[in-house]
């Protein structure tokens, strides 16, 4: 009986010792388990917190600037104005020749500008504000005036803007201006828009002019920075012939430009005589050609696109021109074009241009179109010349 009533005891005993045992081995994993998780927390935040401050350091802090300090901060952006100027065409006739605000404006960067906006700001002999208003202008003008610099062509380092400016109606009394680029686009299809025009825009819009104001920026050099364009078609279409191999397949159409030449009527009297482009027509068909069209690309010095325009356009002109060749009466076996040619806009520059056959319609009703135009235009049109 007392061996029985021991061994129970025994027994019990050790029950009690594996159930402490048992009970302490779940205690200690839970413990580690959520050592580990505070741990993790604590990397999180602290993560967290250097990341903050990351953020913090890198996000530009405004400070106030002077009219001086904050100009030249603007000098060291990818376009800056170099110099602006009054100009007075004439003192009488100012509906036909009126006065101009001139902002040459410089690319400091290695792209090709195809387009840019500038902004104007004006004031008085008193310092106070202007609303500008242009010399064809319907509105009541406005404080700040945006202008279009359209088809500049300007490349890396260049300038632009003398002998142009912003013609201004002749009621408007400008005694001094300033001037800034707001934004521009690149031949590539990058584009870039000014991180201060902003505080520009409040340090002079409608305020008196006086060297002692002052603006709060944000300086930040990272915004100094073009932006790429995404998936800009023009940059990324591609021809699916290479130039040589169009111009080889251009060689055996039976009617084609043989020659190009660019033609000065007159040095001076361009507007009666204007310069010509010239292309010559051969026509190898079994047909007599009534009528033909023909497309012109241009390019000037630096190999940038030039928009065409004619003599008498009132259009801004275009990249591709068609030309009608009317009544050429173009038998087999001869040429057209020596004695005449497209009359160009006297203030269209160009150094070098293309032409091809688009079209034509024969005496006997038979007509044919280029099926390489489309590649011609691919290749051509308001692209870089290679």
């Amino acid at each position: 009986m007392k061996k029985n009533l021991l061994i129970t005891l025994m027994m019990c005993f050790i029950v009690v010792v594996l159930s402490g045992c048992s009970s302490g081995n779940v205690n200690s994993s839970d413990l580690a388990q959520s050592s580990d998780v505070t741990s993790s927390e604590v990397n999180k935040e602290t993560d967290s917190k250097e990341i903050a401050t990351e953020k913090e350091n890198s996000k530009a802090e405004a400070k106030e600037m002077g009219m001086t300090d904050f100009e030249e901060l603007l000098t060291q952006l990818p376009m800056a104005v170099v110099s602006t100027k009054y100009v007075v065409q004439d003192d009488t006739y100012k509906s036909l020749y009126p006065d101009l605000l001139q902002t040459v404006i410089i690319n400091n960067t290695d792209e090709d500008i195809k387009d840019a906006v500038i902004a104007i700001v004006a004031w008085d002999e008193n310092n106070l504000p202007v609303k500008i208003k242009g010399n064809i202008d319907f509105s009541d003008g406005s404080y700040v005036k945006e202008v279009n610099y359209s088809d500049i062509n300007m490349i890396g380092g260049s300038t632009f803007g003398e002998g142009f400016g912003f013609g201004i109606d002749q009621n408007v009394k400008v005694s001094s201006f300033r001037a800034i680029p707001v934004s521009f686009k690149t031949f590539d299809g990058n584009s870039w828009t000014n991180p201060y025009y902003d505080a520009w825009k409040t340090l002079y819009e409608g305020n008196k002019f006086t060297e002692a104001i002052t603006v709060k920026v944000a300086v930040d050099e990272t915004q100094h920075v073009m932006s790429k364009a995404q998936g800009n078609s023009q940059s990324t279409t591609k021809s699916d012939v290479s130039e040589s191999e169009l111009l080889s397949q251009l060689e055996g159409h039976a009617l084609k430009v043989i020659e190009t030449k660019y033609t000065v009527q007159d040095n001076e009297y361009k507007n009666l005589y204007p310069d010509l482009l010239q292309a010559i027509l051969k026509n190898d068909t079994e047909h007599d050609i009534k009528n033909a069209v023909v497309a012109f690309v241009a390019w000037d010095e630096n190999k940038l696109p030039v928009k065409i325009k004619g003599n008498i356009d009132f259009s801004d002109g275009s990249y591709v021109k068609l030309v009608n060749y009317n009544d050429i009466n173009l038998v087999p076996g001869k040429t057209y074009g020596h004695n005449s040619g497209f009359e160009l806009d006297q203030t269209v520059k160009l150094a070098a241009f293309k032409a091809i056959v688009v079209s034509y319609e024969a005496f006997d009703g038979a007509t044919w179109e280029n099926p390489l135009f489309s590649d011609w235009k691919v290749l051509y049109e308001g692209k870089k010349r290679q």
